[in-house]
């Protein structure tokens, strides 16, 4: 039961990081730069969050 719930957690926040990236670019079109760096910056951090909860862990 668990592992499918880390899953699907990792699943929605890869999503919501490719609708961040979306944000950015969305906003680096309109030229606002200051929005377009956040919106990056939360997509990178959603991404490395999703792909490090599916990263084994290794054992001592």
């Amino acid at each position: 039961m668990m592992p499918k719930a880390v899953d699907a957690l990792s699943i929605s926040l890869m999503v919501l990081a490719a609708v961040a990236f979306s944000i950015g670019v969305f906003s680096l079109g309109n030229r606002q730069d200051l929005a377009a760096l956040y919106w990056l910056a939360v997509g990178g951090l959603l991404l490395r969050a999703s792909t490090d909860m599916l990263r084994p862990k290794s054992r001592k």
